[in-house]
C-alpha cells in the first residue's frame, strides 16, 4: 500500500457503513467505537482490513480537523505462523499522523482497540490528541 491509499481507505470504510453518519466530523468518531465493539464481539479482534480502514478513517478525522501530514514508516516484521515459513507472511500497512508537535498512529490505536476491550475509546483519543495540539485553558492551569 501507498501514503495515497490512505484517504481511499478512509473513504471506502465510511461506505462500507453507509447508513451510519460517518461525515469525517469528531462526532462520528462515536459511531467508529461503536462498530469496533460491534466488530470485535463478532470476530473476536480479528480483522486486519477493518482494521486499517477503520484507522484510516480515524487518521482522516484528526488531519482534516487539526492538520497534519499522512507519512509511511518502515514495515513491522509480519507474525508468521506454521504458513509463514513459506513466505505467507505480510507486514501491515500501519501509515503514522506527523501533527509536528507529536506523530500518532491512528491505525494501531484501531487495531488495539480491537484488541483489547479495556483500552480508550477513539473518542478519547482523539481529545487527548486535540488537547495536545490545541491545549485549553484550564489544562494551562
Amino acid at each position: 500500500m501507498t501514503m495515497g491509499d490512505v484517504a481511499r481507505l478512509a473513504d471506502r470504510f465510511a461506505a462500507a457503513h453507509h447508513g451510519e453518519r460517518l461525515d469525517f466530523s469528531p462526532d462520528s468518531l462515536a459511531v467508529v467505537d461503536r462498530l469496533l465493539d460491534d466488530r470485535r464481539r463478532a470476530r473476536g479482534g480479528k480483522s486486519a482490513h477493518v482494521a486499517t480502514e477503520a484507522g484510516c478513517y480515524v487518521g482522516e478525522v484528526i488531519r482534516r480537523q487539526l492538520g497534519g501530514r499522512w507519512r509511511d514508516t518502515p514495515p513491522a516484521a509480519a507474525k508468521r505462523g506454521f504458513l509463514g515459513l513459506f513466505g505467507g507472511g505480510r507486514a501491515a500497512f500501519a501509515p503514522v499522523l506527523d501533527l509536528g508537535a507529536i506523530t500518532v498512529s491512528p491505525v494501531e490505536k484501531v487495531r488495539a482497540r480491537l484488541r483489547d476491550t479495556g483500552e480508550d475509546t477513539i473518542e478519547t483519543y482523539y481529545e487527548a490528541v486535540e488537547r495536545t495540539i490545541i491545549p485549553r485553558v484550564e489544562d494551562l492551569a
